[in-house]
Parts: C-alpha cells; sequence; structure tokens
C-alpha cells in the first residue's frame, strides 16, 4: 500500500513548526555551513505514515510534507577579516534566490552585525513510480562571504498552508 501525506488534517501557522538554536561561537570559513544548533522549540505531528513534517540535524532541517515553509534565519556575527559577510539559506545544495543577507566588515572580530533572513519555500508533490510523492527539502545556512564569526544563530521554520 502506498503511503501519502496526510493533507486533510486542519493545522493553522502553529500547528507545525520547529526551531533551532546555537549561541556558541563558530568560526566558519568563506563556502562553510553554519550550524543551527539544538531544536529548542518543535511542535509537529506525523502523518498517517509516520513521516515528520521536520527532520533536522546541527546543520540543517529537512521539510518532508508538501506545503508552504515560512523560514527566518537570525545570526550575529563578525568578520574575521574585512570585507562582506554574506550568509545564504541553501534547499537541497542550491541557493534560494533573494534568500541572502550580507553586511561589510572593516574592522574584523569587532564589529558585531545582526543578520536576517525571512523567505518562504514551497514544497511539491510529483508522482514518483506512479505514486504522489512529496519532493523533500532539505535547508542549510551557508557562509558564502569571508571567514565569519558567529555568536548566536536562531532558526525557525513554520508550516503556513
Amino acid at each position: 500500500m502506498a503511503c501519502f501525506n496526510n493533507n486533510n488534517i486542519e493545522n493553522n501557522e502553529d500547528d507545525y513548526l520547529i526551531g533551532l538554536q546555537d549561541l556558541a561561537t563558530q568560526t566558519v570559513l568563506a563556502g562553510g555551513v553554519i550550524g543551527l544548533g539544538d531544536v529548542y522549540r518543535r511542535f509537529c505531528r506525523k502523518n498517517r505514515c509516520g513521516t515528520r513534517v521536520y527532520d533536522n540535524t546541527s546543520t540543517g532541517v529537512t521539510l518532508n510534507w508538501n506545503g508552504i515553509y515560512r523560514v527566518t534565519a537570525t545570526l550575529v556575527g563578525t568578520g574575521t577579516e574585512a570585507g562582506d559577510v554574506t550568509v545564504q539559506l541553501f534547499s537541497n545544495g542550491i541557493a534560494v534566490p533573494g534568500a541572502i543577507s550580507t553586511e561589510t566588515i572593516t574592522t574584523p572580530d569587532t564589529e558585531f552585525r545582526t543578520f536576517v533572513i525571512e523567505k518562504f519555500i514551497l514544497v511539491n508533490n510529483a508522482e514518483v513510480l506512479g505514486y504522489n510523492s512529496t519532493l523533500a527539502q532539505t535547508l542549510t545556512l551557508e557562509n558564502t562571504g569571508v571567514g565569519a564569526t558567529f555568536t548566536n544563530v536562531t532558526f525557525d521554520v513554520v508550516k503556513v498552508v
């Protein structure tokens, strides 16, 4: 028997959410993945197949159900050298257009800036071998600018539809 997402569940914005937070200091080289930390809040249900809305690791969140999700990332950081520190949201290894935050650092390790990314992400269904299947997306944050040190990372995802 095929397993399908149970989209007949009436939900609202607060029904499905996950929040990760890393308050430790982390230095991330240019092109490196930013650690998201540990779960500080979670509310989600499983569908009738036992699939959760979200799965997470210390560096990413996977969206397992189809729908629209609001992603908000807030980071505090500084550059390890002068230049542009850039934080970019990636989905399955591909940069999400418009999901980017850049700050210019002139004095390394002393100028702390707040980076904010807010973006809606669509997760679609597709037919795979004759069955309707969700095309899950794994979200990560990457430092695409100069090397940086982050002291506070918060990553929240809410399923809105």
